[in-house]
């Protein structure tokens, strides 16, 4: 049976051995275990220590005492940083609205002083007035802000006025000061731009030479035709012209009757006038009137007022209308001082006398300039031919010059004139050059020169239609030469004489604004 330990009982049994204590008693060790701490401080620490080694939230406590400074630096940092940005966007938006503010009352400026001495140095400082107020204004009291605002910049190049608005701010940190960032910077600078008015002289020289006395369609052509007998000894067929010589039928077969190019041209002009007068182009456009024959006539001059210009062109009457009547009467019509060596001359078509004029007449009135001011308008002279050259004349010649009374005279003292022979040709384009070096746009609305129907029976009528039919196809390309590149256009019907001379005044007015 197996051995029972002295001072022990059985299972159940209270020992009554001495000296002796239970195995999970502190001061009893198992054979191969250290000795245990019985009593004492060294027994408390022990305790203590092996509490926290066995303790995770001890480790996490610890951590978080130790990042909680960080954190509450970066919340800090957060909430200085939305100041900050709200801030900005109220500044930015002041910014903003004293950036138009100004360019708009410098604009304005300009618009009611055109031809004030020392314009441009008031316009800009009634500018940088605005757009500080505006910005005083708009930005109101910032939060924790210091904001300076630099003088504005209100500058010009050609006719595109700018400003500039420059501010800077610094803004208080509540907490940013804890880690020695006690401020917080920002800035801008805001810039608008705007397009002043350009100012801009429109003359329209005006072909009203015989060959404008074409009807404007085709069918028109046919219908005078067939009951025109103008020039019938030498044609000897219908005449499709409505010459308005003395003693010609096709004026009266026509006129009111049929529309002629120049009916379809009055019509254009007309439109144009119109737009020209818009509220919203008072005094900034001018626009003149100059029909020629052998020479430039003045209609309407470039300082007529709207009324005067629709009142001369007979705007809103019935054909015939004013470029009709001064179709080549063989007198010249619009002379000045009762004088028949002026106005518009009879009797062929002089380029070379009627461009050198109109860069006289340019100059009379203004001269050449940018568009910048009403003392500076950039004139486009608006060329509308069918490019057909003749350098004949219906005069009489005096002392080497030319005097148009017409056949009978209608000028005392002056004999009757006659014509000295047709020479058809084409434009020379340097003829151009000079208009266009001393600052002119020259924009042309060729009306090609239509095919003449005929038979060949000989003399000279015969002759000059063959000889015209034969440069009409080739009459664009010196016409071009002659445009300013980009400004050639044309135009056969009446419809499209209007809608091109619209495009001419349209493609005027961006260029203006693009260049300036």
């Amino acid at each position: 049976m197996p051995r029972i330990l002295s001072g022990f009982r059985k299972v159940g049994s209270r020992s009554r051995g001495r000296g002796l204590r239970p195995p999970h008693d502190l001061g009893a060790r198992s054979v191969g275990q250290p000795a245990r701490i019985r009593s004492g401080p060294g027994r408390r620490l022990r305790d203590r220590a092996a509490s926290l080694l066995g303790a995770r939230a001890g480790n996490v406590t610890i951590l978080f005492a130790f990042s909680l400074l960080p954190i509450v630096g970066l919340i800090g940092y957060g909430v200085d940083y939305g100041v900050a940005i709200t801030d900005k966007a109220k500044l930015d938006a002041a910014a903003d609205a004293a950036a138009i503010a100004g360019v708009v009352a410098a604009k304005a400026y300009f618009g009611a002083n055109p031809v004030q001495g020392n314009l441009s140095a008031n316009a800009f400082a009634a500018g940088a007035a605005q757009a500080t107020n505006a910005f005083s204004v708009n930005a109101g009291t910032v939060p924790f802000a210091q904001v300076q605002l630099q003088a504005p910049q209100i500058t010009r190049t050609g006719q595109t006025i700018k400003s500039s608005i420059t501010y800077t701010a610094a803004i208080k940190n509540n907490f940013g000061q804890l880690f020695r960032t006690p401020t917080t910077t920002i800035g801008n600078t805001v810039t608008a731009s705007a397009d002043l008015s350009s100012y801009l002289d429109f003359y329209l020289l005006l072909d009203v030479s015989g060959s404008m006395g074409l009807p404007a369609t085709s069918g028109g052509m046919a219908q005078l035709a067939a009951s025109n007998n103008d020039m019938w000894s030498d044609y000897k067929q219908g005449c499709q012209f409505a010459c308005h010589y003395p003693g010609s039928n096709g004026w009266g077969l026509a006129a009111g009757k049929i529309q002629l190019r120049s009916d379809a041209l009055n019509n254009a002009v007309c439109s144009l006038i119109a737009r020209a007068s818009s509220p919203s182009m008072a005094n900034q456009y001018r626009v003149g009137l100059y029909p020629f024959v052998n020479q430039m006539g003045t209609l309407a001059d470039i300082n007529s007022s709207i009324a005067t210009l629709s009142s001369k062109a007979q705007c809103g009457q019935s054909w015939p209308l004013a470029l009709t009547t001064l179709l080549d009467t063989g007198t010249t019509q619009l002379a000045t001082n009762n004088d028949p060596s002026t106005g518009t001359g009879a009797g062929g078509t002089h380029f070379e006398v009627v461009l050198p004029q109109m860069k006289t007449a340019i100059t009379a009135s203004g001269g050449f300039g940018d568009g910048s001011s009403a003392l500076a308008r950039r004139p486009f002279v608006f060329l509308v031919t069918d490019g057909m050259q003749n350098g004949q004349h219906y005069a009489i010649n005096q002392n080497g010059k030319y005097y148009y009374p017409g056949n009978p005279s209608n000028y005392p003292g002056y004999g009757a004139g006659n014509f000295d022979g047709s020479s058809p040709a084409q434009i020379d384009p340097s003829l151009c050059t000079a208009l266009k070096a001393a600052g002119a746009t020259i924009s042309i609305l060729y009306i090609p020169y239509n095919i003449i129907t005929y038979t060949d029976r000989g003399g000279i009528v015969a002759w000059e239609n063959g000889r015209v039919n034969g440069f009409s196809p080739t009459l664009s390309t010196p016409l071009q030469s002659c445009a300013s590149p980009g400004f050639f256009y044309t135009a056969n019907t009446p419809t499209d004489i209007t809608a091109a001379l619209n495009a001419m005044f349209d493609q005027a007015l961006q260029v203006a604004r693009l260049t300036q």
